[in-house]
């Protein structure tokens, strides 16, 4: 995992904005050049993140890791990276894949359990949240990794960016 969180960071530019929190990554950042600045808060709950989506700051990127299965309100917390992300900025995302088939019934059996003990929502579909909240996703890679908690064998690797507006029909005036 730390190696994809790497390769991941490579692909930050411009002031970045870290939802993982200032622990998690406070040697990460130093190795990346084309980055310019870096505003930590701790997970996707975090206040801070309220108070920046208030403001006027933007960022060139957002970079998550398992930090949108942990967000309580998912859909609030995508509104609020939207309004922080730049125009042309980049979310960056290493989260958590949903499972299909008899493995995705069984994550979905024990995500109330993972839930109480870890906070995470296994069982979400974050590139389609992602959709659903205006970012469109174009850049999707699925990994496998081996683990013992086998709820979190498939990783999902990703770029979104803001989705481009819905074209209207004119009106032929």
């Amino acid at each position: 995992m730390r190696t994809r969180r790497r390769a991941l960071a490579s692909r930050a530019r411009g002031r970045v904005l870290d939802l993982g929190g200032a622990d998690a990554h406070a040697t990460l950042w130093n190795d990346v050049g084309a980055v310019d600045d870096v505003a930590s808060v701790e997970g996707a709950a975090d206040p801070g993140l309220i108070g920046l989506a208030r403001g006027d700051d933007r960022f060139d990127t957002i970079f998550s890791v398992f930090q949108l299965v942990s967000a309580p309100d998912l859909e609030a917390t995508l509104e609020r990276l939207r309004r922080v992300l730049a125009p042309d900025g980049r979310l960056l995302f290493l989260e958590p894949g949903r499972l299909v088939g008899f493995g995705g019934r069984a994550q979905r059996m024990v995500a109330p359990a993972v839930g109480l003990t870890s906070k995470w929502h296994v069982e979400r579909d974050i590139p389609v949240a992602l959709r659903d909240a205006r970012l469109s996703v174009i850049s999707l890679d699925r990994h496998r990794v081996t683990t013992m908690q086998w709820w979190l064998s498939r990783i999902v690797e990703g770029v979104a960016h803001h989705a481009a507006p819905i074209a209207r029909p004119s009106d032929g005036g």
